[in-house]
């Protein structure tokens, strides 16, 4: 399976296909095309996410949801 796999590949797969093993497989590469090798956005994420809560806590409310 690619390292990339887009959603109207997997939206086809998962609609048009009766391949379990196959189904599972796109499914999986999709869920994890963006936490592998040099496409891993985990430290983009937990940076905003820091961003989302110092601005929270700057306009006194305890979360980002509440700002």
């Amino acid at each position: 399976m690619d390292d990339y796999i887009d959603a109207p590949i997997c939206n086809s797969v998962m609609q048009h296909t009766c391949n379990c093993a196959l189904r599972e497989e796109v499914y999986r590469a999709y869920i994890t095309r963006a936490s592998t090798s040099d496409l891993d956005n985990a430290p983009i994420i937990n940076q905003i996410l820091k961003l989302r809560l110092e601005k929270a806590k700057l306009l006194n409310y305890n979360n980002y949801a509440k700002v």
